[in-house]
């Protein structure tokens, strides 16, 4: 696979859970999450252009391009058995849209849907993402979120590097336009940093309207990065909440 990386501990698991990382983020980000996860539910994270082991790729600046393309076609490889999709900030808005895509090609829809660090897709459309275009925005969005060490922040060599996949990142979003479609339609689970500064809770939890009814936010202390922050926390609450999502489709002892 070329999109995807397989970290399951179980080669055929019951289950799948399938990572989408922030911007400018890898899909390593998830390696260590099988180890606090059953056995039987399979991990597998994206891996975009221009990211992690695919550094020397050119990142890509259109969600249509990115979703239509490979990714869209090795994901449908997973949909053999139940797939509950987490997507983190922008991982959330690719992995809303990929759900769409495979809706419209496959009568399909996820087990549920984890939203961590994101605004709801209807309200996202109207964020200005101009300022943090340029090197010194780039600079300044990476301070607010929080998940950049302060010795890359320091050093230009590696923000030279880091600049070009952050700004095709932010404007595939900021070039991004909401249209209304039917809701997903499944179980919606939105996970929160308590002191993120870059969400607005009243606009996370718009999220409400893709669920069909089945929606619960949860706050986890830590930033934008909470779910390294508050790693074991998080990972106890998504093994409860994929316990839960999976209990109809898929007979899991988490």
């Amino acid at each position: 696979m070329v999109w995807l990386r397989n970290w399951s501990r179980d080669e055929d698991p019951a289950a799948r859970l399938l990572c989408l990382p922030p911007a400018g983020g890898g899909a390593h980000l998830y390696r260590r999450w099988p180890e606090r996860l059953p056995a039987e539910i399979g991990v597998v994270a994206v891996e975009l252009p221009g990211h992690g082991s695919r550094l020397g790729e050119d990142p890509l600046t259109g969600l249509a391009e990115l979703v239509d393309g490979g990714l869209h076609d090795e994901v449908e490889e997973l949909l053999d058995r139940p797939l509950v999709v987490f997507g983190h900030s922008m991982g959330a808005v690719v992995g809303f849209e990929l759900c769409r895509a495979l809706r419209r090609r496959r009568a399909w829809r996820p087990a549920g849907f984890v939203a961590a660090a994101c605004e709801a897709p209807d309200v996202l459309h109207t964020r200005d993402y101009t300022g943090r275009m340029t090197d010194e925005g780039i600079t300044r969005f990476l301070t607010a979120t929080g998940g950049t060490p302060a010795a890359i922040l320091e050093n230009e060599t590696f923000l030279d590097m880091l600049r070009p996949v952050i700004r095709a990142d932010l404007g595939m979003l900021r070039a991004r336009r909401h249209t209304a479609e039917e809701p997903l339609g499944c179980p919606v689970r939105v996970y929160l940093g308590a002191t993120d500064p870059t969400i607005d809770p009243a606009k996370a939890a718009r999220w409400a309207a893709e669920s069909g009814g089945d929606h619960r936010v949860q706050v986890f202390p830590g930033g934008h990065f909470f779910t390294r922050e508050s790693e074991p926390i998080v990972l106890s609450r998504l093994k409860h909440d994929l316990r839960h999502l999976l209990s109809t489709t898929a007979p899991l002892e988490v």
